[in-house]
């Protein structure tokens, strides 16, 4: 799509499925060769990596911070294992609510937001190291297409979830909501200055912060085109009813749960001043 967007710039019609080349010099005068058809295919695996990253670091935070453990328990027969299918609705454990459901999948996704935020803080630090050159982007943009491909991700697969609605039966919070709460996780991580952010030459906190804002905004705008919807999580969350109180029942409940979850959990649990 990008090679298409170039090329329709410079007036070249039939598009579709060309590819172009090019050579550009670097601040020191050396020399790069560059094919679009290299960049789409690195670029479709960066983005597979930051998403793949998300999703596995997602699942060790069910690990890590006891969430399984603390579902066993609740199991009447006490079975020790880790449900991962719901085939039989009518099996569910039946002494833990679907806000205590919602609320350990909102912990698990803080717990993958932390720990990608560090490793892409680690690649952005470390860039002419671990990125690939060929990939022609800059430090910053990691942050953009990092957000993009998270995002893009969600509103892929909201479907197979089902869970685009505020309701109190729900297991999971609507992706609009769980996307809002992990760009608060990043916020609160550079605010409370968790990781120390070395930021390069003309970058600093709003600059990251606007990359990613770009970065799920163009996912939202590629997914609308594409699918005929019309979403858009900034719009859909700020003063919405159903969302402040959702996430509000949420938050309060993590507080309960968490003294719960302390005596299973393997790492210091997130404990908030203000909700």
């Amino acid at each position: 799509m990008q090679t298409d967007d170039f090329l329709e710039k410079l007036h070249i019609e039939d598009v579709e499925e060309v590819s172009y080349e090019f050579i550009k010099f670097d601040g020191h005068g050396n020399l790069n060769f560059f094919d679009s058809k290299v960049i789409d295919y690195k670029l479709a695996g960066l983005l597979t990596i930051f998403v793949s990253r998300f999703i596995i670091t997602h699942e060790l935070g069910h690990l890590l911070n006891g969430h399984c453990e603390y579902l066993n328990s609740k199991e009447q027969n006490n079975m020790q294992h880790i449900q991962m299918f719901e085939k039989d609705k009518s099996k569910n454990i039946q002494n833990v609510s679907s806000l205590d459901f919602r609320t350990l999948e909102m912990d698990a996704d803080a717990f993958a937001a932390t720990d990608n935020f560090k490793n892409l803080l680690l690649i952005y630090g470390k860039f002419e190291e671990m990125v690939d050159k060929d990939l022609n982007i800059e430090p910053i943009e990691l942050f953009y297409w990092w957000s993009f491909a998270i995002r893009s991700n969600f509103l892929i697969t909201q479907n197979i979830l089902n869970d685009e609605e505020y309701r109190p039966d729900k297991k999971h919070l609507p992706s609009v909501a769980r996307w809002v709460l992990i760009l608060g996780s990043i916020v609160g991580i550079i605010d409370e200055g968790l990781y120390q952010v070395r930021y390069r030459s003309g970058d600093n906190k709003e600059k990251i912060l606007e990359y990613i804002a770009k970065g799920f905004s163009f996912a939202e705008k590629q997914y609308n085109d594409r699918c005929y919807t019309n979403y858009n999580c900034l719009e859909e969350t700020i003063n919405n009813t159903d969302y402040n109180n959702y996430v509000t029942s949420i938050q309060k409940n993590w507080e309960n749960l968490r003294i719960e979850l302390s005596k299973y959990s393997r790492l210091p649990l997130y404990k908030s001043d203000n909700i």
